[in-house]
């Protein structure tokens, strides 16, 4: 993206304060207004669009981060950060409000710098757009400026359909219905040094609205946010249910596969977009532990939902595991490459070529079965049989059994394989052993993480690290292996399309570098092999199944 500038440092500091005016007559407001010592200039058309990625983790790091169109020919892209005064970088045109911001779109430098350290492998996406007419005014004192007023009306609001939303009840601060946005808005900013000032002014502008309106912390954008029930925090995964120990197993299973569905449906269209790796990601553990629980569910759900939703979903993890995979490779791509010499790196940028166009038609893939009416389907069916009441649905027979004891018993069963397997390997079992007590981990640890919480909390937390310990033992050992074997795929599969083109084969430097790399790893999978019997001996310690034991007791009502 072409830029008309450079970042510059704005000095002045954005914390504010903003009342809703739009149920004041005009009047009242410019009344108000000049009462406090304030003129307001000619009113411009202005847009601002604020961004963040899909988890909110410009927010969690104290950035603050909107696209602004000053009129025809003035966009910037302002930063404001809690530890000190904005940046601006100025644009050469405006950026969409309906598409995301692609950092390396951004000249490089500091401010791009600290963005793409913050979002990481996210993407920043518009989370609401207001466009008004904007009239602004300082209150001066002696010539020295003490604050700034900036009165917006005409005020019209967007929001993407996909942005993270809060219920109605929860956008109110009052806890009713959510209130109407607004569409018109007053604005006291404070300037740097000057918030007593700042603060005496909003009293004043108080006192002098006859409604009594209070303002509310930040700008128009965040106001407006609150009224339309937009979650500037962003998603931060499912709300995991509050669930009693004593009720009804199918019950407690039925709301904890609830919540993997919500996960599910919010990841789905970033998905199907593309707009980052990460939405692929999350969808695909959804996925992962609504398979692993249909499987614990045994004699809990009823046994043709049961069988229906395992194939169902066994279909959605199919058809995303290759694009997932491929998006693991491409994106630690550098850090592979990172155990050769740099001459060797260059040499097989051919192979990330290759595996980037295989990820690509991984991902229409992915989009075509995500938008298809299988999918669709699917979906429907489940969240259908997932929202009928308690009452409505007849389980298996240890439906009605204390939800805390039937999960006990089945956290017990999956620890017992992961032991029973894991003590079974030896020196001579094949790769496929490690590879099935990972899957074995991966279904102990979906248990915990769903109901360990029902037998202690600090507990459940405690055996889920110790478990982890072993998964990336195991996590280490089958990524070596997989990356392996897929670079030696796709070395036959350059060297055989060149081939067909009627060229010789790859350049010599080419697979000379492949099979250096394929060494490498085999050394990487080997050394985590090595460390498997120590990894395995630690969790395998008496204190550490006593305290899984202690959890699953505790469970049990």
């Amino acid at each position: 993206m072409p830029v008309a500038g450079h970042a510059a440092m704005e000095r002045q500091r954005m914390t504010s304060v903003v009342f809703d005016v739009s149920r004041l007559p005009a009047t009242t407001v410019e009344a108000a207004v000049r009462s406090v010592g304030v003129t307001l200039d000619r009113a411009t058309k202005l847009r601002r669009t604020r961004y963040d990625t899909f988890d909110g983790r410009l927010r969690q790091r104290g950035l603050q981060v909107e696209a602004r169109a000053d009129g025809p020919d003035a966009h910037a892209l302002r930063v404001s950060a809690a530890d000190g005064p904005p940046s601006q970088l100025f644009l050469a045109q405006a950026l969409p409000t309906d598409a995301p911001l692609r950092l390396e779109g951004l000249p490089r430098g500091p401010l791009r710098a600290r963005l793409s350290t913050a979002v990481g492998e996210r993407v920043p996406l518009p989370q609401l757009t207001i466009s008004s007419a904007r009239r602004s005014g300082t209150l001066h004192l002696d010539g020295i400026p003490q604050a700034v007023l900036h009165l917006d009306t005409q005020v019209r609001i967007d929001t993407p359909d996909a942005v993270p939303r809060v219920d109605a009840a929860a956008a109110s601060q009052d806890g009713d219905a959510a209130d109407d946005p607004p569409h018109a808005t007053l604005e006291v900013e404070r300037l740097p040094g000057r918030a007593k000032e700042a603060k005496a002014l909003r009293r004043r502008l108080a006192a002098a609205f006859d409604d009594g309106d209070r303002p509310v912390k930040g700008d128009a954008l965040d106001l407006a946010a609150e009224r339309i029930g937009v979650d500037l925090a962003g998603w931060r995964g499912a709300v995991r249910p509050e669930l009693d120990r004593r009720a009804p197993a199918l019950t407690g299973v039925r709301a904890v596969l609830r919540s993997f569905a919500d996960a599910l449906d919010a990841n789905w269209q970033g998905t199907i977009d593309h707009v980052d790796d990460e939405f692929l990601h999350d969808l695909r553990i959804a996925v992962r532990q609504t398979r692993s629980l249909l499987q614990q569910a045994r004699r809990v759900l009823p046994k043709d939902v049961r069988r229906d939703q395992r194939d169902a979903f066994r279909w959605l993890g199919n058809v995303t595991s290759a694009a997932r995979d491929l998006d693991v490779y491409v994106a630690g791509w550098h850090e592979l490459t990172s155990l050769l010499e740099p001459v060797d790196a260059a040499a097989l940028e051919p192979v990330l070529a290759h595996l980037a166009g295989q990820r690509a038609e991984a991902h229409r893939e992915v989009t075509r079965a995500l938008g298809s009416p299988q999918a669709a389907g699917l979906r429907a069916e489940w969240r259908a049989w997932l929202d009928l009441p308690d009452d409505e649905v007849a389980g298996g027979k240890d439906a009605d059994d204390p939800l805390g004891g039937v999960m006990a018993q089945r956290l017990l069963a999956a620890q017992q394989q992961v032991l029973d397997r894991g003590r079974g390997i030896d020196a001579h079992s094949p790769a496929t052993e490690l590879h099935e007590l990972r899957k074995d981990g991966k279904r102990l640890r979906y248990l915990l993480e769903g109901f360990g919480h029902l037998g202690g909390r600090k507990r459940s937390k405690a055996t889920i690290r110790h478990l982890k310990q072993l998964q990336d033992n195991l996590g280490a050992f089958q990524d070596a292996e997989v990356q392996a074997d897929r670079l030696r795929a796709a070395l036959t599969e350059l060297a055989e399309a060149a081939e067909a083109h009627g060229e010789a084969s790859l350049p010599p430097g080419t697979l000379a570098a492949g099979e250096r790399l394929a060494v490498a790893l085999d050394e990487r999978r080997e050394v985590a092999r090595a460390a498997f019997d120590a990894r395995f001996a630690a969790y395998d310690r008496k204190s550490a199944r006593r305290t899984l034991e202690e959890l699953a007791e505790r469970m049990a009502p």
